[in-house]
C-alpha cells in the first residue's frame, strides 16, 4: 500500500492489506572557441571521463556558418497500432496516460506508470476518479497488466492499480502540517484524484525504500508537489508535506500538477520542472497571503525550475519557459518534459492551441537544463492528429532517461481523441498511450538545399578534440555526398585532413566513419583545437560523434529513411 511518512503516528492502512512502517521497510529490504569548450568542460565535470562526445546540431552553439544548409525536423514515425495501450479492463476507466515510461535493461522490460480513471462518476473506483496503474511490455507494443493486489477496489485485487487517494493519509503530524499551507478555497475536483510523475531509479538511494522516487500529487486533499518513494516501483510511500507549493496551489483555483523530476548525473543534482501560472505572482513559492488571491482573467501556463542535492532542500527556483511574442497568441505551454542525450538536453513542449483545442508536441534543447532554445520554432515534432483521431491531443509525458533499444528511440505520449474543452468524456471518446519512434540522435538534421543551389557547407566553431574516432549520423540521396575537412582555428586546412584527401560518405547510416586517404581516424588531432568543415551535396547530417572506441556502420533500414530517394548503398568512396 501507499503510506504517508510519519513521525510517531500510525500509517494509513488499506481494507485488507496492512503495511505499517516496519512492514514497508521489510518490503524495502527484500526489493533489495567558447561555447563548445564550455560544453566540453561540463562533460569533464562528471564522475568519470566520457568515452564519447555527440553533437546533435539542435542549436547553433557549435555552428559558425552554414551556407546552403538549413535545419529541418526529423519527425518520428507514429506506430500503426496506436494507441498501443488503451482502456480495456474493468479498472482502467476512460483513459490511460503514460506519466512515466522506462526501459529496464536488467529486466529486459519496458515499464510504464500510467494515470488512469474516468470523468464519469458511475465509472469511479470506490470514488477514485484518477489513480495510477503499472503495466509492462517485453517489446514496447504488447503491454501486460500484472495483477498486483496492492489494494482492494470494489472488493477485488485482480488489478494493476498501485496508487490512489485513499492510500494516502488525510491527517498528518503537526511538524508536517506546519509546512503545508491549506488553501482557503479547497479544490473540489470530480472524484478523488492521486497520481505521480517521473519515476526515477535513485542512483544512490539512502535506503532500500528510496530505490525509486517520483513526484506525487494528491489533488483532492494535498495541494502541492510531494516526493514519493518505493523499494520496487510498486509499493509507494508518499511524504507528508509538499516540498513546493506555488501561489496558484494556495489560491485554490486550480492545480499546477504537471511536472517532472529527473537526476542530472553530471552535476549530481535533482531537478524539478513544474507548471506554474505566473499571472498569480512573480514568486515561484507560495505564502499564506496567496490564500486570499482573486482569480485572474487568463491562466497563461508556463514552467519553472528548482534543484536539490538530497530531494529535501530545494533552491534556485526560477521561471524558465513559456510561449513568447514570436509564438501565435492563441498558444500556451501546456506541459513540458526533457531528458539528456549525452551533454545536451532534448525538451518536449506540449503546445496547447486554444483556437481548435488541439495539442501537439514541439522540440526544444538546452546546454544546461535551464536555458532552452526552440528547435524549428512553431513546427510540431509530433503533430496532433486530425479531429477525432486518437492523438488530437498529444502530450509528451515523462521519460526521465531516453527509452532506447537497439538504436531506436521509443517516445510514448498521452493521446486523446477529443478537444481539451469537451468536458466529461462521451461514448467513443477516450485516451490512450501512443508510440512514436525514431533512430538514435535523429531529432533534426542540417540539410542541403535543392539541386542546383550549389555546394553546401557547414563550418563549426573551434573546439578541442578529445577522442580519436569521428563518426557521422547522416544520409544522402541521388548520389549525394559528404566530405569532411579539418581546419585550424584560423580556417587553414590541416595537412592530411584537407577536403581533397577526405573519403566520400554516401548512404544512410548512424555511424559513418570519417576518414582521409592518409588518416584512418582523427587520432593525430587529439589534444588540438580545430574546426570541421562539411562539404555536402544532396545530404543531411543529424549528428557527429567523437568516440574512444570503433563503431559499426549501422546502416538505417528503409522504414526509417527520410525519403525514398535515399541511397540504398551505404559506403565510403
Amino acid at each position: 500500500m501507499i503510506c504517508c511518512r510519519s513521525s510517531g503516528s500510525a500509517c494509513a492502512q488499506g481494507a485488507q492489506l496492512r503495511t505499517d512502517r516496519r512492514g514497508f521497510l521489510k518490503i524495502s529490504a527484500a526489493a533489495g572557441t567558447a561555447a563548445t569548450q564550455t560544453a566540453a568542460r561540463a562533460l569533464a565535470a562528471g564522475a568519470s571521463k566520457p568515452t564519447a562526445f555527440t553533437e546533435l546540431f539542435l542549436d547553433n552553439a557549435l555552428i559558425e556558418a552554414s551556407p546552403g544548409a538549413a535545419r529541418k525536423l526529423n519527425r518520428p514515425r507514429k506506430h500503426v497500432l496506436n494507441p498501443v495501450v488503451y482502456p480495456e479492463n474493468w479498472f482502467e476507466g476512460d483513459y490511460i496516460q503514460p506519466y512515466t515510461t522506462m526501459y529496464d535493461a536488467a529486466d529486459k522490460l519496458f515499464k510504464m506508470w500510467a494515470r488512469s480513471g474516468s470523468d464519469h462518476s458511475e465509472n469511479y473506483l470506490d470514488g477514485n476518479a484518477g489513480y495510477m496503474i503499472y503495466v509492462t511490455s517485453p517489446d514496447g507494443l504488447r503491454w501486460d497488466r500484472p495483477k498486483l493486489g496492492v489494494t482492494a477496489l470494489r472488493g477485488r485485487r485482480d488489478h494493476s492499480v498501485i496508487f490512489t487517494s485513499d492510500m494516502v493519509a488525510r491527517t498528518v503530524n503537526p511538524e508536517a502540517l506546519a509546512r503545508f499551507i491549506a488553501p482557503s478555497r479547497p479544490l473540489a475536483p470530480q472524484g478523488k484524484k492521486a497520481f505521480f510523475w517521473s519515476v526515477v531509479k535513485h542512483p544512490d538511494p539512502p535506503s532500500a525504500s528510496y530505490s525509486y522516487v517520483a513526484l506525487a500529487v494528491v489533488q483532492d486533499h494535498r495541494r502541492g508537489a510531494h516526493i514519493a518513494h518505493s523499494p520496487d516501483g510498486i509499493h509507494w510511500w508518499c511524504e507528508e508535506s509538499p516540498f513546493w507549493q506555488t501561489p496558484h496551489d494556495i489560491a485554490g483555483f486550480g492545480d499546477d500538477c504537471l511536472m517532472q523530476l529527473l537526476h542530472d548525473g553530471a552535476r549530481r543534482k535533482w531537478i524539478v520542472y513544474r507548471r506554474i501560472i505566473p499571472e498569480f505572482s512573480e514568486r515561484m513559492i507560495g505564502s499564506a497571503s496567496d490564500r486570499e488571491r482573486k482569480p485572474v482573467d487568463r491562466y497563461n501556463r508556463a514552467y519553472a525550475f528548482a534543484e536539490s542535492n538530497d530531494l529535501r532542500e530545494w533552491t534556485n527556483h526560477r521561471f524558465i519557459l513559456a510561449m513568447d511574442p514570436d509564438d501565435p497568441p492563441d498558444t500556451e505551454l501546456y506541459q513540458f518534459s526533457c531528458h539528456k542525450f549525452g551533454h545536451l538536453w532534448a525538451g518536449y513542449m506540449s503546445v496547447f492551441h486554444l483556437r481548435d483545442q488541439s495539442i501537439d508536441i514541439q522540440l526544444a534543447t538546452s546546454r544546461d537544463g535551464i536555458a532552452f532554445t526552440r528547435v524549428c520554432r512553431g513546427e510540431p515534432f509530433i503533430p496532433s492528429g486530425p479531429p477525432g483521431y486518437c492523438d488530437y491531443m498529444a502530450m509528451a509525458c515523462d521519460q526521465s532517461a531516453p527509452v532506447m533499444v537497439d538504436d531506436t528511440v521509443f517516445l510514448y505520449y498521452a493521446a486523446l481523441n477529443v478537444r481539451h474543452d469537451s468536458g466529461p468524456r462521451k461514448a467513443g471518446e477516450r485516451g490512450g498511450v501512443a508510440l512514436a519512434t525514431f533512430k538514435r540522435d535523429r531529432f533534426a538534421s542540417l540539410e542541403t538545399g535543392e539541386p542546383g543551389s550549389g555546394l553546401c557547407r557547414v563550418i563549426t566553431k573551434p573546439f578541442a578534440v578529445n577522442h580519436p574516432n569521428l563518426y557521422l549520423n547522416a544520409s544522402t540521396w541521388a548520389e549525394g555526398s559528404i566530405r569532411v575537412e579539418a581546419l585550424t582555428p584560423d580556417w587553414k586546412p590541416i595537412e592530411g585532413f584537407s577536403e581533397p584527401e577526405a573519403t566520400t560518405i554516401r548512404g544512410d547510416a548512424l555511424d559513418h566513419p570519417v576518414r582521409w586517404k592518409s588518416n584512418a581516424s582523427a587520432g593525430s588531432l587529439v589534444g588540438k583545437t580545430i574546426r570541421l568543415k562539411f562539404h555536402m551535396t544532396r545530404a543531411r547530417m543529424y549528428a557527429m560523434t567523437f568516440s574512444d572506441s570503433e563503431r559499426k556502420l549501422n546502416p538505417v533500414d528503409a522504414a526509417y529513411r527520410d525519403d525514398l530517394r535515399g541511397d540504398s548503398n551505404t559506403k565510403l568512396i
